[in-house]
């Protein structure tokens, strides 16, 4: 595993927080170096040139007055060389940080191309498909016939075995991107198996003006779902229970370690100060596949169209039982499923939300305002970001980790770079970094974590 932290503006691949911190450090020294200049020119006001002169000096007291003057002109100098090559690195770091943005743009564009390319020819891909499916299934099916019934066994276990070995492929960081993009370019392939003209497809799409994009292709599937009678809604009831009290809140590590494992979806803390009105910090579990409970697929595709869901709505009644009101001031921390929630939380305006911490949440179509301290962490080889596409309509603090320098390991969770506890060990590097936009968000969303904790979880089941 990899402990480097990419960190950066949607798009960012480039580590540019080393650049960062080095011109972070020649700042930190141009500062220390005016300082040395004052304490000198203190120094030579109280000794100049023509007290020495009257006060009879020796030989030595005149070398020292000048080598005053000459470590002046140095520390001039030095301050000067580290005031360039600080603008020099964080230009840089800007301009890498602009290619890489622009050559992301590149590649979404190109996507869009060949989704619309896909779609209008779909009809001729479709039946060659068709054939070629055709001519495979029954070689397969024929092959199979002729085997005796030992060997066509094993070689169904044989199949099986190879497709298990390779879903180290769900983990790739090539395969996350091309999902990106071909999630991005699904309105693309509509447009075109529609026959809408190329150029107003490119206007409405993700490139254009955004009127199309990853919501109304997740609307497409949420309702061609309902019409077949799965990804339904129902109606939610939420049950609260006590849990132990917390100290205040710190950093990225302690807000993901309190998201609630099943059976609890959501925790929320009130912190109670005298004199105050008190204040609020909502933790939000990611999906979960236990039956008869609402953070579940329905809700994932619902949430994706940007439509009401049954966990936004649990979270919502486990906010109000929990005395949160409209205005009332809130910090969000969601995980997968319930990053996106959380999102959606500090978007809609019914709170005074103070902070955003989302970790691997298909979040990125959610306008959060600006204005909000939002930290986004991401594993560079986690599939579940990547579903919403790229951050186009807000600008979180982005913090993106590849886990694994090679294959991913292929026992156990189909998506290891998604579990909770592999972000739980990022997150304490997030904590650990010295970039100052680390600090600064995180510094900003921990200003209000203060008082007496109050903790409450919450299970929602459906109707």
């Amino acid at each position: 595993m990899s402990d480097d932290l990419v960190i950066g503006p949607h798009g960012t691949r480039a580590d540019t927080s080393e650049l960062v911190r080095a011109a972070q450090r020649y700042r930190v020294l141009s500062t220390e170096l005016t300082g040395c200049l004052a304490h000198l020119a203190v120094a030579d006001r109280l000794i100049g040139v023509p007290g020495l002169v009257a006060a009879d000096a020796p030989y030595s007291a005149m070398l020292a007055e000048r080598a005053i003057d000459d470590a002046t002109v140095a520390l001039a100098r030095a301050r000067e060389s580290a005031d360039v090559l600080s603008r020099g690195l964080t230009n840089v770091a800007s301009e890498f940080e602009l290619q890489e943005r622009m050559l992301a743009r590149s590649n979404q564009e190109l996507a869009a191309l060949l989704g619309y390319g896909v779609g209008f020819f779909l009809p001729i891909l479709s039946v060659l498909a068709l054939n070629g499916a055709i001519f495979f299934g029954a070689a397969a099916a024929a092959g199979s016939l002729l085997l005796p019934e030992e060997a066509r066994a094993r070689a169904f276990e044989n199949a099986r075995e190879w497709l298990g070995t390779k879903a180290w492929v769900l983990s790739d960081p090539a395969f996350v991107e091309f999902v990106r993009l071909g999630v991005l370019s699904a309105d693309d392939v509509g447009a075109g198996r529609a026959g809408v003209p190329l150029m107003l497809a490119r206007l409405l799409g993700d490139e254009g003006f955004g009127v199309t994009g990853v919501d109304t292709s997740a609307a497409f599937f949420g309702a061609a779902g309902a019409a077949a009678g799965v990804l339904t809604e129902s109606a939610v009831r939420v049950h609260k229970h006590a849990a132990p009290d917390a100290a205040p809140a710190r950093g990225a590590l302690d807000r993901i370690g309190r998201i609630p494992d099943e059976p609890h979806q959501v925790r929320i803390d009130r912190y109670q100060t005298a004199g105050q009105a008190p204040r609020f910090e909502v933790y939000i579990a990611g999906t979960s596949g236990a039956a008869g409970q609402p953070w579940d697929m329905t809700s994932n595709v619902r949430a994706l169209a940007g439509a009401d869901s049954g966990s936004y709505r649990a979270v919502l009644d486990a906010m109000r039982q929990a005395g949160v009101e409209p205005g009332s001031a809130v910090v969000f921390t969601g995980y997968s499923q319930g990053g996106m929630i959380a999102a959606g939380l500090a978007a809609s305006g019914q709170f005074s939300t103070e902070g955003l911490v989302t970790v691997g949440a298909p979040a990125g179509q959610i306008a959060v305002p600006h204005t909000i301290p939002y930290l986004a962490i991401e594993h560079t080889n986690d599939l579940v970001p990547a579903l919403s596409g790229s951050f186009e309509s807000s600008q979180p603090v982005l913090v993106r980790r590849q886990l694994y320098d090679g294959q991913a390991p292929t026992a156990g969770e189909l998506l290891p770079a998604h579990q909770l506890t592999n972000y739980r060990d990022t997150a304490g590097l997030v904590d650990a970094s010295d970039d100052a936009r680390i600090a600064g968000v995180l510094a900003s969303i921990d200003a209000g974590s203060a008082g007496t904790v109050t903790s409450t979880v919450f299970r929602a089941v459906r109707d």
